[in-house]
């Protein structure tokens, strides 16, 4: 199992304090069945300063403590970018690190909006060979209120990815049953932790796995695993056209 966004590395952002939490993060994805985590902190964000942190250096690190507990948990450098208009310059430059040293590039939204350049942006993105993935589009109010906005992204080459805390319940009843309709209407393709600590904001993979197989059956989640490994290796991920969710007459997501 990958873990394409997990806030792992110690001391750098809203993750793990510590060298010695941050192997015990390890553990519990391990104890879950992950063996592979890129390891995302937060970039241009802008509550955390980490222009100036060597992210190659501090995954490498922490691979090397990782391999003295015994854990077989294969890191891999990248980030979690709070978009930003000079975002392919600062790929190019790098400045901006893609998952994995992938095409495939881990984009944040403010909470509460899409910037009106975000459209501009991706297609920039994708003229220069990159293609971004949203992280936690079901977290973000415009789209909640707004799903076509995600899929008018999605029509046009972007992917989103869910967080697996969001699927079992941890973000309230609404974001759940949002992380759904999008998985069912082919609005989001990725699964992912973004675990920061093993407390509430943890893995969640075991619970999401038996989630998942509920509500969408085995085979959808075979395919999100799937995409998560053609991501690792730089390989296209294929997606069936998207559709818009739509809502019944008490107001829920239909299924």
């Amino acid at each position: 199992m990958i873990d394409l966004h997990c806030h792992l590395l110690p001391a750098v952002d809203d993750g793990p304090g510590t060298i010695e939490q941050a192997v015990e993060m390890a553990k519990r994805a391990a104890s879950e069945g992950v063996t592979a985590i890129v390891v995302t902190p937060h970039a241009f964000h802008p509550q955390f300063d980490t222009a100036s942190l060597n992210f190659q250096h501090a995954t490498s690190t922490l691979q090397t403590i990782l391999h003295q507990e015994g854990l077989k948990i294969d890191l891999y450098p990248g980030q979690e970018i709070r978009v930003f208009g000079d975002l392919v310059e600062a790929l190019e430059k790098g400045e901006a690190l893609s998952l994995a040293g992938s095409r495939y590039v881990l984009v944040e939204f403010p909470s509460d909006s899409v910037p009106a350049y975000a459209e501009q942006l991706f297609f920039a993105l994708q003229t220069d060979g990159y293609t971004p993935i949203i992280a936690h589009p079901e977290r973000n109010k415009e789209f909640a209120t707004n799903p076509k906005r995600l899929m008018d992204f999605v029509s046009s080459g972007a992917l989103s990815q869910i967080t697996t805390g969001s699927l079992t319940g941890e973000f309230g009843q609404n974001v759940k049953e949002l992380s759904f309709a999008f998985l069912r209407n082919g609005l989001s393709h990725i699964l992912a932790s973004d675990a920061h600590s093993n407390g509430r904001r943890t893995f969640y993979w075991a619970e999401a796995e038996r989630t998942v197989m509920t509500e969408l059956g085995e085979e959808a989640w075979e395919t999100y695993m799937a995409n998560a490994e053609a991501i690792l290796r730089d390989e296209f991920v294929f997606i069936d056209p998207p559709t818009l969710p739509e809502k019944n007459w008490r107001g829920k997501w239909k299924k």
